[in-house]
């Protein structure tokens, strides 16, 4: 390259080019979003649909929507940045429904397009922040390692008072989801839990298998286990950071391969300490390698690391240890823009602004009062149509039905006091007459409802002589919705009176305590059942049946499930990745023939669970890189330029000598200087 013939900045190999003072890099439209003016020649960018950037890209106020994504195009081949900021997150109550409430604050930057030395960014506390790769996408702006070395290149504006990091590049925070967080994912026997858009848990188990103590068959010899690698081993070798520091050295910083920061500052400091400033720093190693795939499977070189200020070598390291960057040990969606990151005009805070699911229940009904009855709740016809049914639209009250809340019927004790009979407020239903067979006790408040896990629908029914033992009669619980299908994974129904065809459907769902499936009596919840029926055993009704006798040979049992509590309960999902809706919720009841006038049932604690309220996982704070990047530089900067190569000396003065002639208000003074040699 003929530097004499070169009368701009150096552009050959020039992946990254920031320049504020050019509309096409940022310009006022696009808030502080920036945008590189060069693309890499091996960039390479598919249509992508990323589902899951939310779970990270919530942490740094990329999105104030944690379950939701972005979309990459196979234009977006030019490496951006974005203001990092983090969101203020209110969740709801139990009473409240209508899902999380979040408002994004970015940290402090301002845009100064004012002065003769062309826009800029002032900082306090605020810098950008974008990833160039992702792990096994066909997304890549930039080489995770670089056979000829790299060269980082920026203009600032330096105050008296200016210091801390200016450029950071490699992992933004540990794995988010390592350890997991007990609210996102459920182990045992089996995971259960929030999963992303490829089905994958929110956690970084890896199964293995080992040996059971005992078994009874070689088939059964191996029962699958979990295990997590530690979370420090995601950032070895994998973030480095540049920063000037209080007393106007440059320094250098990073997490070696046995997890420990190493930190360094040069002896000489910047001169000058005032005004615009071009801090350039080239790593070349020792061997070069051009192969990529020899340059994949290379152990870590060695090298020689230059600072210049203003076109001048000020500090020289040489041995220094290669640093190149790495995917998580994790699934691809769950560290989306955290490895492979850079951040400009400051460091990183790592996981201390980071947000997990959690569980919360939901109150829809538990002992309210009338007026919360008459506010909350509406009778209406079954909402789902059928191939000859069509329900009707809007909210028209359907006659037969009664609801109030009873506090005369029901007695609790409590713990403290089992002599003291509490009155227990319920809602009661009476059937006061009518035409009508099928009610829907609708709750007329719409739930918030989040893609990708299940909600948990639960009330307790008291059945008193409001149907006819000669039809068929069920109570359920209905979600459903206009906008997304429902797909219920699990309910429990109240059927009375219960045949052997809805005994056998509770056995196919597990429901039945004994393997063999042979006894007529068992267990569910503390509540005995027995019989065909499998009806519940109460005081007035109870009847031993032992083993081996059947229902036929006892000459009388009872087939009532009348006058005690009963669970229903449904398990529902909305559609995977089709993020926040809403969801109608209410009690179906159901009957053959007319229900009987005068009477009634009753329900206790209707409420639904889910994991969908945001909490912050303390064992996530006060980690690595939030102890030790985070912080950020104190005033201004211009220009960046990231080369995949690293430029000599006299190159590195060219593209100074250049700014400094463009741009004379500048003061750029490029010196004779020295340098210092640091082994």
């Amino acid at each position: 390259m003929n530097l004499e013939c070169l009368n701009d900045i150096i552009t050959s190999n020039l992946a990254i080019h920031i320049d504020l003072t050019d509309l096409d890099s940022w310009d006022l439209n696009s808030g502080l979003t920036s945008f590189s003016l060069t693309k890499w020649s091996g960039a390479v960018s598919d249509d992508i649909d990323l589902l899951d950037f939310g779970l990270t890209g919530f942490d740094n106020g990329r999105t104030n929507e944690m379950w939701s994504g972005i979309q990459i195009t196979s234009q977006d081949n030019l490496f951006s940045m974005y203001p990092v900021g983090y969101n203020i997150v209110e969740n709801p109550t139990e009473y409240e429904m209508s899902g999380v409430t979040v408002t994004t604050q970015l940290l402090p930057i301002s845009g100064i397009t004012s002065g003769t030395s062309g826009n800029y960014f002032e900082l306090d506390g605020g810098y950008l922040q974008g990833f160039f790769k992702l792990y096994d996408f066909n997304y890549e702006l930039f080489p995770a390692r670089y056979g000829s070395g790299i060269t980082i290149e920026t203009i600032m504006y330096l105050y008296p008072d200016s210091q801390g990091i200016f450029y950071m590049m490699g992992a933004r925070a540990e794995d988010k989801y390592n350890p997991y967080f007990s609210g996102e994912i459920v182990t045992g026997s089996t995971i259960s839990g929030v999963t992303t858009s490829y089905d994958n848990f929110l956690d970084a188990l890896e199964p293995y298998e080992e040996l059971k103590p005992a078994f009874r068959n070689p088939e059964d010899m191996y029962e699958t286990k979990y295990a997590e690698a530690p979370p420090l081993d995601n950032i070895k070798n994998n973030v480095i950071a540049f920063e000037i520091t209080q007393d106007k050295k440059l320094a250098y910083k990073y997490v070696n391969a046995d997890g420990l920061v190493v930190t360094n500052a040069s002896p000489a400091t910047i001169n000058p300490t005032t005004g615009w400033t071009i801090i350039a720093m080239t790593f070349t190693p020792d061997d070069i390698i051009e192969d990529p795939e020899e340059l994949e499977c290379a152990e870590q070189r060695l090298g020689k690391l230059v600072f210049f200020v203003n076109g001048r070598p000020m500090w020289t390291i040489t041995e220094f240890p290669e640093f190149y960057f790495r995917e998580f040990a994790n699934d691809k969606e769950k560290q989306e823009g955290v490895p492979y990151s850079i951040s400009w005009g400051g460091g990183s805070f790592g996981l201390a602004e980071s947000w997990h699911y959690d569980y919360q229940t939901y109150i829809i009904y538990g002992g309210d009062d009338q007026t919360y009855i008459d506010t909350a709740f509406l009778v209406e016809a079954d909402p789902i149509p059928t191939e000859c049914y069509t329900p009707p639209t809007g909210d028209t009250y359907l006659d037969g039905l009664s609801l109030s809340a009873d506090s005369t019927t029901f007695t609790y004790v409590e713990n403290c006091a089992p002599d003291v009979e509490i009155p227990l407020t319920v809602m009661r239903i009476e059937y006061t007459g009518g035409t009508g067979n099928t009610y829907f006790v609708k709750f007329m408040q719409p739930i918030s409802v989040i893609s990708n896990r299940d909600y948990t629908a639960n009330l307790d029914v008291f059945i008193d002589g409001i149907f006819d033992s000669e039809a068929d009669n069920k109570i359920s619980i209905l979600p459903y919705s206009d906008d997304v299908d429902i797909n219920v994974v699990s309910d429990i129904e109240y059927v009375f009176p219960v045949t052997a065809e809805y005994l056998q459907s509770l056995n196919d769902n597990d429901l039945h305590p004994f393997p063999d499936g042979q006894e007529y009596e068992w267990v569910v919840d503390g509540i005995m059942y027995y019989g065909v029926s499998g009806l519940p055993v109460t005081k007035e009704n109870a009847m031993i049946v032992g083993y081996g006798q059947t229902p036929e040979s006892v000459s009388n049992y009872y087939s009532t499930g009348n006058n005690t509590w009963l669970p229903v309960k449904n398990v529902f999902r909305t559609p995977d990745n089709s993020g926040q809706n809403f969801v109608t919720i209410g009690i179906l009841i159901e009957s053959s023939a007319e229900l009987l006038t005068g009477g009634t049932m009753y329900i206790k604690d209707f409420n639904y669970t889910a994991a969908d309220i945001l909490v912050q996982d303390e064992r996530k704070t006060g980690l690595t890189i939030e102890q030790n990047f985070d912080y950020g530089f104190i005033g201004g900067i211009q220009k960046l330029r990231v080369y995949d190569t690293a430029l000599s000396p006299a190159q590195v003065l060219h593209n100074a000598l250049i700014e400094a002639k463009d741009d004379p208000t500048k003061n750029i003074l490029v010196s004779k200087g020295g340098r210092i040699i640091y082994r």
